[in-house]
């Protein structure tokens, strides 16, 4: 397998947290600007992820398109990695990496690799200021590939040459690969279970969140969508999801989908979340009290004021009648 020691510890938290921007005419994933030793990177990627079939005996692929977007010159090391999920996606199975065996990559006309690891299937390049590659994977999936979903990623990894420490890695991004043999599928082999939703009660201020978990307990990979409608006190739509967030469930997997208003304010809300996913429709209300601290201790010093005064009041007029008597 074609698993470098210089990729311990990158992996799919690696390319997490990064910024959507608009690079051409797809989506990009662009690290967000970090400093060492005073000089700042920047790659940018896309697509995101690709989804594609793996059809026994045959060899398909597809391409992902990488651009220095920085203001500097960098370099990077490009391959695939087996693809292990974390955070939001719990693989109940066990995860299917034999597609990183039957894939290479290749860089388009237009972009030249300085040096080649056939070993380790690596290639490296070296990125002017908003120079573009495309590299191309190509996947011969074996003619006794198993059924189902198989998974890996194309990386770049960008790092440093160093004299005295020699390759020093810097950070990572990459493209989830999703490849899917439905030889012989059948309509029992896709299976979708809403395990949890859940919208906040309380809150001491925004955003409104909510989150739902859903279980795949199928074979085969499936999309769902989540959208939330947040309406106030008096019934008024204050705020809906224009794209309802979109999100792949792997198969054998658990997942929790989030659904956000960012700017939520102090007040009264009721909330309904819509979960899509294989046909199936899944929606629950619920009502949100957002309430800043400050005013929580107010009220419950009103609160002890009136009780107070109710009992100091209750107490006079006990002791004026024992006194007439």
């Amino acid at each position: 397998m074609k698993l470098m020691h210089s990729l311990v510890g990158i992996g799919v938290a690696g390319m997490v947290g990064a910024l959507v921007l608009p690079v051409g005419n797809a989506a990009a994933v662009v690290n967000d600007n970090i400093e060492l030793q005073g000089q700042e990177f920047q790659v940018a990627m896309s697509p995101v992820y690709v989804e594609f079939d793996l059809v026994p005996g045959t060899t398909t692929g597809d391409t992902v398109r990488i651009r220095n977007v920085g203001s500097m010159e960098t370099s990077l090391m490009i391959g695939v990695a087996p693809l292990e999920f974390s955070g939001d996606t719990t693989v109940l199975g066990t995860p299917r990496n034999e597609i990183v065996d039957w894939t290479t990559i290749s860089l388009e006309p237009g972009c030249e690799a300085f040096k080649t690891d056939a070993k380790a299937g690596t290639i490296f390049v070296h990125m002017r200021v908003k120079e573009e590659c495309h590299v191309r994977f190509s996947t011969k999936t074996p003619a006794n590939a198993p059924f189902g979903e198989q998974y890996m990623y194309v990386f770049f990894q960008e790092y440093r040459e160093d004299l005295a420490d020699g390759m020093q890695m810097i950070r990572s991004i990459g493209t989830n690969i999703y490849g899917t043999n439905r030889t012989g599928a059948s309509d029992g082999d896709t299976c979708f279970k809403m395990l949890d939703q859940n919208i906040p009660f309380w809150l001491f201020k925004g955003p409104l969140d909510t989150n739902a978990t859903v279980e795949n307990c199928g074979r085969l990979n499936f999309h769902t969508t989540i959208k939330i409608e947040v309406f106030n006190l008096f019934g008024k739509l204050v705020h809906e999801d224009q794209l309802p967030g979109d999100k792949i469930v792997i198969a054998e997997s658990q997942r929790v989908m989030r659904g956000s208003w960012a700017e939520a304010r102090t007040g009264i809300y009721k909330t309904k979340q819509t979960i899509e996913a294989l046909g199936e429709t899944y929606a629950k209300e619920g009502w949100t009290l957002i309430i800043p601290e400050w005013l929580v201790v107010v009220l419950l010093l009103c609160a002890a004021t009136i009780v107070f005064s109710l009992i100091h009041g209750r107490k006079k007029k006990q002791a004026s009648r024992h006194s007439r008597k």
